[in-house]
């Protein structure tokens, strides 16, 4: 296989990489170049400052026929600024009187093609430095022709180049059968056919700015299809490069030893997508970042969002931006809220003081205890986080200890300590008069945990995991009690709940494994409730069964153990783990810890409202939709902004609902408003209540107290 780079109009181009998608090799002096007549492209690296159109063709069939490439001028300057999106999973418009496919009926449709083209016409407003747009892969919802012809179309109307990569929808042809990888991962099936029919080579590279970009196919490559190959090929494509020289990766989901391993050296940044999460660590030198979807909201709860990533010639910086449905009169800046601070003051005279984190809230509430508020923030804009200690009375900062990573959950004071739990996965105890670091457990897996369960103490041990790995670690030392690594098959999407340990049992429910809650002893970490074995032989739809989306909660007058599951609250017996009721209610993903009060147990429906259920049986008592104006949804899946997302606090007999538009509610436990209190900050925790006062946590890292008759 042979044939000629020219530089246009006609100029031989010397040193341009080419490759078959296994072997590499470079243009000689007068443009020319040979490989291996093997695989199904022809693809040249486009240096900097030029691309090609095409930059691929299909191999011929006949060796004999010459595969030329022209490269045209595309200047780049630095700093050179691109747009990372990932996850679009556009669909298109369902067709009256029939049910689109989707994934057992949990989600809703990906996107649409006018959101994308609509982001691609403001694209100058979101981004007017962008000089690229680079999609992780699930570009497309169900992996069908239809999909790809709409996405190609709409596509075509960026204003700068846009980069694809696969991903596991977009190989999925319509299906949606399961299947476990080759390192035990539950994905689904499917083929490359249709992504390559209409979009070409699954990896390949090219140059901006004087920075190599590698990108590959994970799904193929995590199911074995051909990682070898891949591997080979990423290998032969940076032999061509100086050694050590910066490059970025991108690649659908977050890279594991299967690729980093095989790699010459490490890329500087790894840019993926896949969990529908926001995350930013850094591990050996790369920072990897994982970004959240961009049109609807995600399943860490992040709003929908989207990176201006930019290379100044030496590293690479960000911006993370949350797509807001517009701006809100009564709220202060929300474009970076949950990712940045952004935080602004509110007037209402119900503040009794208000400080601000070094970075964003989230879902975390605060914690409170021996006159001392402790709060993580998140920064992801790098990888960094912080945890902060306030004064209660007067709400002075205490001290500030910064953190590798984000801390999206609540720490947990214990006596002396605060234990803080990073999304990374490390945890750290500090002391808690002046945050000085008293001990730091590593995470098992800094690559591959995602962590928004918050650590819980209880009895000088402190409890924190996911379905994979669930440690009990002694508070005093921060030696591992022990460790269960068997509670699930594989770990596939992020674990909301934190542990609930009730007189030396500990329960946690996980989504989407295992099937039906857990109980341990939390002393020696042995199942003390019999777990249901796995029926079916079609693990993905078996996983679509496994609905506990957080933490539980306990009536200890009906000895039951309540948990938020999706679209749904469940009761089960405390002694056996047995499933009592199931009361269905509107909001699928809510992941809000049920209230247990005397009249009965209020929920959280996400993205609709509260209910209250009855004792006992769970019957619904009463529903209070609510309606008000957010300024981006943050319930997984949903794109229509709503306020509600977290759970009320019980205060002198009435419910404070705090809401993302800024509102606090004040309902009664007969379901009727009776009061509002407008503040300047989005609030998606609960208002935590701390003697004569409450504490609030806004995603934009505002931290309030609150007097307690805020709203009558």
């Amino acid at each position: 296989m042979h044939g000629k780079i020219t530089y246009s109009p006609g100029i031989p181009a010397e040193g341009i990489a080419v490759t078959n998608g296994r072997h590499v090799t470079v243009t000689g002096p007068d443009g020319s170049y040979g490989l291996p007549h093997e695989g199904r492209f022809v693809v040249v690296t486009r240096p900097t400052d030029y691309t090609a159109s095409p930059w691929w063709k299909p191999t011929p069939a006949d060796d004999a026929e010459a595969v030329d490439f022209e490269l045209t001028a595309q200047p780049q300057t630095l700093p050179y600024e691109f747009v990372h999106l990932t996850d679009t999973h556009m669909s298109l418009p369902a067709v009256p009187g029939t049910t689109p496919p989707s994934d057992f009926g949990l989600y809703s449709e990906g996107s649409l093609p006018g959101q994308i083209t609509d982001f691609l016409d403001r694209l100058g407003e979101y981004a007017p430095a962008a000089q690229s747009i680079m999609v992780t892969g699930d570009l497309v919802d169900h992996g069908l022709a239809g999909e790809y012809e709409a996405y190609i179309a709409a596509m075509a109307q960026s204003p700068v180049p846009v980069h694809l990569i696969p991903g596991n929808h977009d190989h999925m042809n319509g299906t949606h059968g399961g299947v476990i990888s080759r390192n035990n991962y539950l994905t689904n099936q499917g083929t490359p056919d249709l992504y390559e029919h209409y979009l070409g080579p699954r990896w390949y590279s090219f140059d901006v700015a004087g920075l190599h970009v590698v990108t590959l196919d994970w799904h193929s490559h995590e199911l074995g299809l051909d990682h070898e190959i891949q591997n080979e090929w990423i290998r032969a494509d940076l032999a061509q490069r100086p050694e050590g020289s910066p490059w970025i990766l991108l690649f659908h989901d977050q890279p594991n030893f299967s690729i980093t391993d095989e790699l010459p050296w490490q890329p500087i940044a790894a840019f993926s997508g896949h969990w529908h999460t926001s995350r930013v660590v850094e591990v050996d030198g790369t920072m990897h970042v994982n970004s959240p979807t961009s049109f609807f909201a995600n399943l860490d709860y992040s709003p929908p969002a989207f990176r201006r990533v930019t290379w100044d010639g030496e590293r690479i910086t960000l911006k993370t931006q949350t797509l807001a449905a517009g701006s809100h009169q009564n709220l202060g800046a929300t474009s970076q809220a949950t990712f940045a601070a952004s935080s602004s003051p509110s007037s209402h005279p119900a503040i009794l003081w208000r400080s601000e984190l070094a970075g964003a809230g989230h879902r975390q509430r605060a914690a409170v205890e021996n006159g001392l508020v402790f709060a993580g923030g998140q920064i992801e804009d790098r990888a960094a986080g912080t945890v902060e200690a306030f004064d209660l009375a007067t709400g002075e900062l205490v001290w500030r200890a910064a953190t590798s990573s984000a801390v999206k959950t609540t720490p947990a004071p214990a006596g002396d300590v605060v234990v803080a739990a990073e999304v990374s996965g490390d945890l750290t105890a500090l002391d808690v008069a002046s945050g000085d670091v008293v001990w730091r457990l590593p995470s098992s897996d800094a690559l591959r945990r995602f962590v928004w369960g918050s650590p819980t103490v209880a009895d000088g041990i402190v409890y924190l995991g996911d379905q994979s790995d669930l440690r009990a670690v002694d508070v005093a030392t921060g030696d591992v009690v022990w460790r269960r690594t068997d509670l699930s098959p594989h770990h596939n999407l992020v674990n909301h709940s934190a542990p609930l340990v009730l007189e030396g049992l500990l329960v946690m429910g996980f989504w989407p494994t295992p099937q039906h809650p857990i109980g341990l002893d939390a002393l020696t970490g042995d199942s003390v409730w019999t777990p249901a074995s796995w029926e079916g032989d079609d693990p993905f739809a078996e996983m679509k069964r496994l609905l506990i989306m957080g933490t539980a909660s306990f009536d200890a007058e009906t000895d039951t153990v309540l948990m938020p599951a999706f679209g749904s609250t469940t009761g089960v017996d405390r002694a056996t783990g047995k499933s009592l009721w199931v009361q269905k209610h509107a909001g699928g993903f809510s992941p809000a810890t049920p209230l247990v009060t005397d009249r009965g147990y209020v929920v959280t429906a996400a993205a609709h409202g509260i209910r209250m259920l009855e004792r006992g049986s769970g019957e619904t008592v009463w529903d209070l939709p609510i309606t008000g104006r957010a300024p981006f949804p943050m319930s997984s899946y949903t794109k229509a902004p709503h306020p509600v997302i977290a759970a009320p606090t019980l205060v002198d007999g009435q419910l404070l609902l705090p809401g993302l538009d800024g509102v606090i509610r004040r309902i009664t436990l007969d379901g009727d408003v009776v009061g509002q209190a407008q503040l300047a900050s989005p609030l998606a925790a609960s208002l935590v209540l701390a003697g004569d006062r409450l504490i609030g946590v806004g995603t934009d890292g505002n931290v309030l107290a609150l007097s307690l008759d805020i709203a009558s």
